[in-house]
């Protein structure tokens, strides 16, 4: 087990805007997970777990995508073996006990809560243009789970989670067109709903189904990308789901960027950011990528470019610093990075991508 200098250990901590080890309030025994793509001649990733309390740190090397932090370990898929696995801290990968590929299975799609204690998945069976998606529930353990939707047949659509609603009393859901998720840069959405989750009713979402497009959900609030009509930017929708009231954000006119996603509200609902990308020679050897972040203030309802352009497409994956700063990486570039909303000014925190924290 490696040992990391306290020093860097405080010094990166204080970056991200945790809690430091001096502080007396500290609670929980965290542990920060970073990922580092393709290290190995297989091409296998390493996953590093630091102790945030001693600096211990444990590395396993898994063949994994979707790597998700739930309250027990990292979940993923591990594309090589088509199963659904678990890492804990002590580094050793297992096979998730309750979550599994079966045979005639598509796809398997999962979202955790926000307290990392439940779980909803979905498993989609059958031929392209039948396809058939259970969708069930359970805590992290596997206690008191339940099936509680099925979907279909379907001609090439199935449905996925997308997040729990506040109250985890219902679920929101998109009907997504099968396999049309491997050709774009960021999560996009085709018909989003909510689904009870004690009677299985089943209601479209206001304005739903709508473009292809981004989404996102949090503090009550369900933001809805639609690409403007001069297809210069985005307008972004913004929903209250428990006021029932709705708003629209006017696009700035930033031509030839076609592609977003990857919302993110800050925890208050008082902040949003999202990728904005432009593609020249989308899938050839010359393919040039440029992002900015577009900001949303949710309170005057007006949006802006954050960033100068960047040359690769980023995710927002984190606000800290009391919803001042926000932290992001790249599917394409490992690191982690954070910019600040006073300076804008971006900083590299660190050379591994940040994937999430777990606390015992």
């Amino acid at each position: 087990m490696k040992k990391f200098s306290r020093l860097w250990l405080m010094l990166f901590i204080a970056i991200l805007g945790l809690p430091t080890m001096a502080q007396p309030d500290f609670a929980n025994h965290t542990w920060e997970v970073y990922l580092q793509r393709r290290v190995t001649p297989n091409g296998s990733d390493r996953l590093t777990f630091i102790d945030v309390l001693t600096g211990d740190s444990t590395t396993t090397e898994v063949s994994g995508e979707r790597y998700t932090p739930t309250s027990n370990g990292i979940l993923y898929f591990d594309y090589f073996n088509q199963r659904v696995m678990l890492v804990g801290t002590d580094g050793l990968p297992r096979t998730h006990p309750f979550i599994q590929i079966t045979q005639g299975t598509r796809r398997v799609d999962w979202i955790v809560s926000r307290d990392g204690r439940t779980i909803a998945w979905t498993v989609t069976q059958g031929e392209a243009n039948a396809l058939t998606t259970q969708t069930s529930i359970a805590t992290i353990d596997g206690a008191n789970r339940r099936d509680v939707l099925t979907d279909g047949p379907r001609d090439g659509i199935r449905a996925m989670p997308v997040a729990f609603s506040i109250e985890q009393d219902a679920l929101y859901m998109d009907a997504q067109p099968d396999g049309l998720g491997r050709f774009v840069a960021y999560a996009q959405y085709g018909g989003l709903f909510r689904l009870d989750l004690e009677t299985s009713e089943i209601t479209p979402l206001p304005d739903e189904p709508s473009c292809y497009c981004g989404a996102g959900f949090r503090a009550g609030q369900f933001l809805r990308l639609a690409l403007s009509t001069t297809l210069n930017g985005f307008d972004v929708r913004v929903y209250d789901l428990e006021r029932n009231q709705s708003q629209v954000i006017t696009s700035l006119p930033i031509g030839n960027y076609t592609q977003a996603g990857d919302i993110l509200i800050s925890p208050d609902g008082t902040r949003a950011v999202y990728a904005l990308s432009q593609v020249s020679g989308f899938g050839t050897s010359s393919q040039s990528v440029q992002t900015v972040f577009m900001l949303i203030d949710l309170r005057s309802y007006t949006q802006f470019a954050l960033t100068s352009p960047i040359t690769t497409y980023v995710q927002p994956i984190r606000w800290t610093e009391d919803n001042t700063a926000i932290v992001f990486t790249s599917p394409q570039v490992s690191g982690t990075w954070k910019i600040s909303l006073a300076d804008r000014e971006l900083k590299k925190v660190a050379e591994a991508t940040y994937i999430g924290k777990l606390e015992n």
